[in-house]
């Protein structure tokens, strides 16, 4: 387990429990250098100020906030720290409400972090997840990580607290905009058989035992393969072809999954 980012108390009404905040997930992507295309040299990031051409060291950059254009207040980390001090008063993951859990709508979760108990803490903790187990509740909760104040929500994982941070309302989109967000289709009582029996065909658990990375592993092939001298080609590329006349796709996919394949395979077009 990696080390803790963050320690302090859940806290909710009088009570506080002290806890530990560690990352829940880790990235698998393929990391990568930016080479100098001629001598495959790797380059290095200078940071250089455009008024005077002038290569800068860490110690002579400062982080400013443009008020106007082209016009900037400068701020220190004293000025940071009286932000902090004054939102949050206590280092604490502050609980405000609690839900139902189906109320939670994962547009707005953002990053995965678990919370261990400390020593003195674990039967407060077990209880205030037995109780939020048994009442199928979600926690809402805020506190200050990274210079930021989240807005956050507790539930649990295999007896684990799982703390997602979230957006704030103002930084989710809404739908309104998008293209055909507003149109209204009519659907028959046979298509919505249809759809609703495919669905029910195709419904399981939710289980990612069997899911991996392919992109990744192909990815890192291809460059063992470059190690060793092998000559890279390319596979032709197929398309999905727009589907025309969807209860035909719906029986056609049905068909297929009463074949005991399991995987429908609409028609393709192959690409340009």
């Amino acid at each position: 387990m990696s080390r803790a980012i963050w320690s302090g108390p859940i806290s909710f009404g009088l009570v506080n429990i002290p806890v530990q905040l560690f990352p829940a997930t880790s990235s698998k992507s393929v990391a990568f250098h930016m080479l100098h295309a001629t001598d495959k040299t790797p380059i290095n990031v200078v940071k250089t100020c455009p008024a005077d051409n002038k290569t800068l060291t860490q110690d002579e950059i400062v982080k400013g906030y443009e008020f106007e254009k082209g016009r900037f207040v400068v701020m220190e980390e004293k000025d940071f720290q009286a932000a902090e001090a004054a939102v949050r008063k206590v280092r604490a993951i502050e609980i405000f409400n609690f839900v139902d859990l189906d109320q939670v709508d994962s547009i707005y979760f953002q990053k995965s972090y678990y919370l261990a108990p400390v020593e003195s803490s674990i039967k407060a903790y077990r209880l205030l997840l037995a109780a939020m187990k048994k009442q199928k509740k979600a926690a809402v909760a805020r506190f200050v990580l990274h210079d930021k104040q989240h807005l956050a929500v507790l539930t649990q994982r295999e007896d684990t607290f799982v703390l997602e941070t979230i957006f704030y309302q103002d930084e989710v989109r809404a739908t309104a905009d998008l293209p055909g967000a507003g149109d209204e289709v009519e659907l028959s009582d046979d298509e919505m058989e249809l759809a609703e029996g495919l669905i029910e065909r195709m419904s399981g658990k939710f289980d990612l035992s069997g899911q991996k990375d392919e992109y990744r592993e192909k990815l890192l092939e291809i460059i063992n393969h470059k190690i060793e001298g092998k000559q890279i080609t390319v596979p032709e590329m197929e398309s999905l072809a727009p589907v025309i006349d969807i209860m035909s796709a719906l029986r056609e996919s049905i068909a297929s999954q009463e074949k005991g394949d399991g995987r429908p395979r609409p028609k393709r077009n192959r690409a340009s």
